[in-house]
């Protein structure tokens, strides 16, 4: 009896710990400005924050939203959304008070 509440005790113990674990993994995010984000993005000049199709509302302050499409998110991106199709396509859903230079 007391070797099946020891087993019992263990399994909770594991499963509590590997949940733990998941909601760490999952809430791990890569910042924009992180070591890691800096590395793989190896300074590519494409990634650069800029916007060719902005559009913004008529209030004080605007609200302005990048419409690029492309296979990134330009670097300042904070929101970014991309679909599993191969290449990605993918849109910055960021709400600014500006529109960022244009990259062309």
């Amino acid at each position: 009896m007391v070797l099946m509440n020891k087993k019992a005790m263990m399994k909770l113990a594991l499963m509590l710990f590997l949940l733990g674990f998941t909601a760490t993994v999952v809430d791990a995010r890569f910042g924009s400005t992180s070591f890691i984000t800096q590395l793989l993005s190896n300074g590519d000049a494409s990634n650069k924050a800029c916007c060719d199709s902005c559009l913004c509302t008529r209030s004080i302050p605007p609200q302005c939203q990048c419409n690029d499409i492309g296979e990134t998110c330009h670097s300042a991106c904070k929101a970014c959304l991309c679909t599993r199709s191969l290449p990605p396509k993918c849109s910055c859903t960021d709400i600014t008070d500006f529109c960022y230079k244009k990259c062309n």
